[in-house]
């Protein structure tokens, strides 16, 4: 299991921000990641890794060079990825099974991308091209997010709820 952690348009200070991250650090004992949006202010992701597949480059979030406007932030397993690579021919820069959201995205966008997608998974897709944040999850819930949401544009994304608690805002299963 790893732990995966989003901000959107917060105001809160840096130090809030990875303290609110580090609350779920017990989901990815082997490493941790928290990355700033290039170009976009209060926008930033934080990952903690259990290393299971692709341990050397396996961290998040994943950005590949073909698509430099996307940032995915995932904790899963796609079971039928390689199905899915091979019957559409896309060419991974990762290991991470995960890549395929990214590829998927950009052939046939978001709702084409859930449909196809089988397995156990949850995760957070920044469009900086559109300006939007994507949350998915499988149908069960397996893999869970919560959320947090303001009408001002605060969004907060989290593995577990405890990772939302000190930014001010109420929390709600995704």
């Amino acid at each position: 299991m790893c732990g995966i952690w989003a901000l959107f348009g917060s105001d809160d200070c840096l130090s809030v921000q990875c303290l609110s991250a580090m609350k779920i650090a017990h989901r990815g004992p082997d490493a941790f990641r928290f990355e700033n949006v290039n170009g976009y202010t209060n926008c930033c992701f934080g990952f903690h890794r259990l290393a299971v597949v692709d341990q050397l480059f396996g961290m998040q979030p994943i950005r590949v060079k073909k698509y430099p406007y996307l940032w995915l932030c995932y904790n899963g397993e796609i079971y039928n990825h390689k199905k899915l690579q091979q019957h559409f021919e896309f060419e991974y820069q990762t290991k991470v099974d995960g890549e395929i959201i990214l590829h998927l995205y950009d052939k046939g966008g978001i709702e084409q991308t859930v449909s196809m997608l089988d397995g156990v998974f949850a995760f957070i897709l920044l469009d900086t091209a559109t300006k939007k944040v994507f949350l998915g999850r499988d149908t069960y819930g397996v893999r869970p997010l919560f959320k947090a949401m303001t009408e001002d544009g605060f969004l907060a994304v989290c593995s577990e709820a405890k990772g939302l608690v000190n930014l001010k805002h109420s929390t709600t299963p995704f």
